[in-house]
């Protein structure tokens, strides 16, 4: 088995984790390489190991599984950064809360284990794809594992956004913007919006309102096979669009927005003895009755 590394070497513990698991993988009888990316921070040389490097799009392509080692934010760009070429991804945690790495600093030697005795499953996370056009032709896309964010940017004012779903009128939200998520991404700002926690084995597309001006603007659960369409009531200025909390611009308020169900699909692997609703409990803080 081909197992590549890559992550997010700015982080203090990076390279002590690279040394570490290096030699647990070779001398499980493995091949690994390394994202190039590391090559160019000024602490590469933290790098102790002869492990051979290869740019990102070479590291997918010739490896079997991929180890991010970092946070969920480091997770969510290496699983963008793939495309269409997707690989399974084993999360190696050294962030901060963190929902979606199945493995710690402790636990990495035992992850290697299961993975060279085909002790893993895969589990298929969905995507959401996003269509942007204007007034003026022009259009551009983007995928989003977590979420896609309309908010109303550097202006104070209320942002109002019409929404379809299929060709079917929904509502038109007062707000200051709207969060679309994936199951994967319900316990990130939509739930911080106060957005439902949805179980990530099953496909659906939330919309949750960000601050409306309305008691009765409530998120909404929709089937991953809606399309939804967004536009604005008004030529806003400022508006921005963000995805997976990484990638922000400006749109204008002319813009319309097509947000579905992406035809990629991230395979994470679930190692023996980890379980969401353990995870979530852990993460959520849920130790007993508080009463």
């Amino acid at each position: 088995m081909i197992i590549g590394l890559t992550g997010n070497f700015r982080k203090s513990r990076f390279y002590e984790i690279v040394n570490s698991i290096f030699p647990v993988i070779v001398n499980a009888g493995h091949s690994c390489f390394i994202s190039s990316d590391y090559e160019e921070d000024e602490d590469a040389g933290k790098l102790k190991v002869g492990i051979d490097s290869l740019e990102f799009s070479e590291l997918v392509e010739t490896c079997d599984i991929i180890l991010t080692i970092g946070g969920d934010g480091t997770l969510l760009s290496t699983a963008r950064r793939m495309e269409e070429n997707m690989k399974p991804i084993l999360g190696i945690h050294i962030g901060g809360l963190g929902f979606l790495a199945e493995s710690t600093r402790q636990t990495m030697a035992e992850a290697i284990e299961y993975i060279s005795n085909q002790n893993y499953s895969i589990e298929n996370r969905m995507m959401l794809s996003l269509h942007l056009s204007s007034l003026n032709g022009k259009s551009g896309g983007y995928h989003a594992l977590n979420d896609i964010v309309v908010d109303h940017g550097h202006s104070g004012r209320i942002l109002k956004t019409e929404i379809t779903v299929s060709g079917e009128y929904l509502n038109t939200y007062e707000s200051d913007g709207l969060i679309f998520s994936t199951p994967t991404g319900s316990t990130a700002y939509s739930l911080s919006a106060g957005g439902p926690i949805i179980t990530p084995t099953i496909d659906t597309i939330t919309v949750t309102p960000i601050c409306p001006h309305s008691l009765s603007a409530r998120p909404i659960v929709l089937p991953a096979n809606e399309i939804i369409e967004a536009s604005f009531t008004e030529d806003y200025e400022g508006i921005a669009c963000t995805i997976d909390g990484q990638i922000r611009f400006a749109i204008k308020g002319s813009t319309k927005l097509e947000i579905k169900k992406s035809s990629r699909i991230i395979q994470f692997i679930s190692l023996p003895g980890n379980n969401y609703f353990h995870t979530l409990r852990s993460k959520m803080g849920w130790t007993g009755n508080l009463r």
